[in-house]
């Protein structure tokens, strides 16, 4: 079962208003239309089983509203597993609260390029403790660039955040890209640090299979749709091209994904019930 552990399901105006900024920036032609169901279908034709859909906040004050219309939207949903998001400038604890315990929400994402915080920003010290409580896992894109790359020195705050915070799940959006090699000294030093392999709009994440030797139980297939230039086919492609044992290419693929989601508060029941 291949799991999208990252994917973008957004309101339509926002999902143009995204669409726009990449354009407008000269960003590769993007071959996913951005309307959510429409994201969906394509998910779906891809083979994909199931998806984390990943909504981000530029500023405080929006969470609580996408969270809202994220768990709304697809409430009841079998293909998706709707996610949460905040900014450190919100109330934390609130937000949190209310997408756990009122909203069901399933994972986390915070975007540290477009709200511009770092990922230990003392103000988010209330949600790694909630985490590390509930082990919801959190997806982070570290980093401060608007291409949505990170600099090793940015990918060191996820270090920081693994070390205070050790029963957090915590997953390193697209491997840290460029900073690969850090990355992967981060995940060999963290048990509770995972990483995604979303492309980097159109950079996918280029790593051999000696270099993930050991850490196959802690990468996740991520796709990036629709804000991506690299199809899923080929991005599952690279995957496969490793020739990984198959309990390994299964976990890269989905079932470290599922792991992640069956270890929270009810998260086996609800994932048994989104594979009928």
């Amino acid at each position: 079962m291949i799991i999208d552990a990252h994917v973008h399901l957004l309101p339509e105006r926002l999902g143009a208003k995204i669409r726009r900024f990449f354009e407008e920036r000269g960003a590769p032609g993007m071959p996913y239309p951005y309307a959510p169901q429409a994201v969906r279908q394509a998910l779906v034709a891809a083979g994909v089983a199931l998806c984390w859909s990943l909504p981000y906040a530029h500023r405080a004050g929006v969470a609580s509203g996408l969270n809202r219309w994220t768990a709304e939207t697809f409430a009841g949903d079998p293909f998706v597993v709707p996610g949460a998001t905040l900014h450190p400038g919100d109330d934390v604890e609130a937000v949190v609260g209310e997408a756990i315990e009122e909203l069901r929400l399933r994972v986390f994402k915070l975007h540290c390029s477009v709200g511009a915080f770092p990922a230990d920003d003392p103000r988010l010290d209330p949600f790694w403790e909630r985490l590390s409580e509930t082990h919801h896992p959190a997806v982070v894109h570290a980093g401060s660039a608007h291409d949505g790359t990170a600099t090793a020195a940015e990918v060191e705050a996820v270090d920081r955040v693994a070390r205070r915070w050790p029963r957090a799940r915590i997953i390193l959006a697209h491997f840290g890209a460029p900073a690969v090699e850090k990355t992967l000294a981060l995940l060999r030093a963290h048990e509770n640090l995972y990483a995604d392999l979303c492309p980097v709009v159109a950079d996918p994440v280029v790593l051999s299979r000696a270099a993930i030797a050991g850490l196959e139980r802690r990468i996740l297939f991520g796709s990036d749709l629709p804000s991506v230039a690299v199809t899923i086919e080929e991005s599952i492609a690279r995957v496969k091209a490793w020739g990984l044992d198959p309990a390994d290419e299964e976990a890269v693929l989905g079932g470290t994904a599922a792991a992640l989601l069956e270890n929270t508060p009810g998260g086996a029941a609800i994932l048994s019930l989104e594979r009928t």
